[in-house]
């Protein structure tokens, strides 16, 4: 029996942590077991869970580039049937390369599974939100 997202209340997740590679598999487990409960398929954890390691993944690798690291921050919230998830840095936006090669698909890939990406600039970091429609 599929259960409505919608109606059921969620608390919101809040993982702060230094933007270091040995914090990922803590904001993984911490992301999947918040999404378990909502009562979304399996596949939508899994794509959850691995956007949201790229965004942060993309964080850790350029946000704080030339300068000292500082905290990334995961947000996620059920909204309307949404499932909303916002990933915040104080660093300095890198955009991606027009030619990736190998690399630098992150954003793509992000796009390709979410329902919307929003990313944010300013000279106080960057915010990257994305929504994954949460109704059975």
């Amino acid at each position: 029996m599929a259960i409505d997202a919608r109606s059921r209340p969620v608390e919101s997740l809040r993982i702060e942590v230094p933007a270091v590679a040995e914090r990922l598999a803590e904001i993984r487990r911490q992301l999947a077991s918040w999404l378990e409960p909502i009562g979304v398929s399996s596949s939508l954890v899994s794509d959850v869970v691995l956007v949201v390691n790229e965004a942060c993944t993309n964080c850790i690798e350029h946000a704080y580039r030339g300068i000292e690291s500082g905290p990334m921050c995961v947000e996620a919230n059920l909204v309307h049937g949404q499932i909303v998830v916002d990933i915040s840095d104080n660093g300095v936006w890198q955009p991606p390369p027009s030619q990736p090669g190998t690399r630098g698909r992150g954003v793509a890939i992000m796009r390709a599974v979410s329902a919307e990406v929003d990313v944010q600039t300013s000279p106080g970091g960057t915010t990257v939100r994305m929504k994954f429609d949460a109704t059975p």
